[in-house]
């Protein structure tokens, strides 16, 4: 009877791991190119932002992230391996990256291998912290084994859905009635920049003035029926620290909505990212979608351009810690560097009366000024 259990036992235990295996992935093989990484894969199968042909940003490596199913690298949920190689150390079907999900979206903590083979011993040549991110489409960044910061450019495939064109959302404002102020960032590379107005009137806009080095962009309003009332700039009074300041804008559109959001802080210094003096720092909440809106002082008048925050990723990877409401404004003065560049005077609207405006005062005052921003 004990011979008889035994052997049911070791035959059950030998069915399992057959069929285990049998719906593991093939490992790739000494001939593992992009070609039979796309057709063995990727082809014909559903994509995501992550699954695909990746080149590092200096040439050296061609790697294919496949989902794990393979019998290795246990516990992460994705596997780097090297399609192609300038450096003679790696060879082709080598695991370079293991990559586990996180609960916030395109983020993925994982490992970097400086050798081959060293996913198959914790060892001194893994780089256990990396951090990996989907920046945008077909761009990631990631630490590697030195800690460095790398980027990785997806060849393959070109489009994870064609169907539906990358948008950008951020936000402007009229300073006269057809001139539009935002982020150099919000509108580059688009080849079709919409704007809606709060009336719920859209209209196309072109480009007419660029400062890629301050995020700057100045646009022209094609053809806008509805009422416009510019917001006007300040040049006389330097803000100062501790100044109350508001931002009017259209933070994560798909989440929060299409209606503009108002948002009040403090001008926390009058320098940006290592004392940078074109930036102030605020302590305005921002999110994605209020780049290029008004930063408005307490007289009602424009006094920068909110701009950025501190990437909480890039943060965590330099500091250690995700930095909690730190943001940035262009200072208005430049602003008035790019209008100084266009062939045409611009008559810039008259200075608001100089009294202290509610939060409410301020939202009526940039209601017909302030607009949505589409780029494709």
């Amino acid at each position: 009877m004990i011979k008889k259990l035994s052997l049911f036992f070791f035959v059950f235990f030998v069915l399992c791991s057959l069929t285990l295996t049998a719906f593991a992935l093939p490992l790739p093989n000494g001939d593992f190119d992009r070609q039979q990484a796309i057709d063995t894969y990727f082809k014909d199968k559903p994509q995501n932002a992550l699954e695909g042909i990746w080149v590092t940003d200096d040439n050296k490596y061609e790697i294919a992230i496949i989902k794990n199913d393979f019998e290795i690298c246990k516990g992460y949920d994705y596997v780097g391996f090297i399609v192609e190689s300038t450096d003679s150390g790696w060879s082709k079907g080598k695991v370079k990256f293991q990559l586990k999900t996180t609960a916030i979206p395109k983020f993925f903590v994982g490992l970097s291998h400086k050798k081959p083979d060293s996913y198959l011993t914790l060892n001194s040549e893994q780089s256990p912290g990396s951090i990996f991110r989907i920046v945008r489409e077909h761009l990631m960044e990631f630490t590697n084994e030195k800690r460095e910061k790398r980027l990785l450019f997806r060849i393959y495939p070109g489009n994870v859905d064609p169907a539906n064109t990358s948008t950008r959302s951020g936000t402007g404002f009229f300073i006269t009635p057809d001139l539009i102020v935002t982020n150099y960032h919000v509108i580059d590379s688009a080849e079709t920049i919409e704007i809606k107005h709060n009336s719920g009137e859209k209209a196309t806009a072109t480009v007419i003035a660029k400062d890629p080095i301050n995020d700057l962009a100045l646009l022209k309003v094609n053809k806008l029926k509805a009422a416009v009332t510019p917001l006007s700039i300040e040049t006389n009074h330097p803000s100062r620290y501790g100044d109350t300041v508001y931002t009017i804008g259209f933070p994560l559109p798909g989440l929060l909505g299409t209606k503009a959001k108002l948002s009040e802080g403090i001008i926390n210094s009058v320098t940006g990212i290592q004392d940078d003096v074109r930036m102030f720092q605020i302590s305005i909440p921002v999110q994605p979608g209020n780049s290029g809106g008004p930063l408005i002082n307490a007289r009602g008048q424009v006094v920068g351009i909110v701009t950025a925050g501190v990437d909480p990723y890039k943060s965590l990877v330099l500091t250690g810690t995700f930095p909690q409401n730190v943001n940035f404004a262009m200072k208005i003065n430049y602003v008035n560097n790019l209008i100084d560049t266009l062939p045409e005077k611009v008559h810039l609207p008259g200075k608001q009366p100089s009294y202290i405006h509610t939060p409410a005062q301020i939202m009526t005052l940039a209601n017909d000024a302030v607009v949505k921003i589409d780029a494709k």
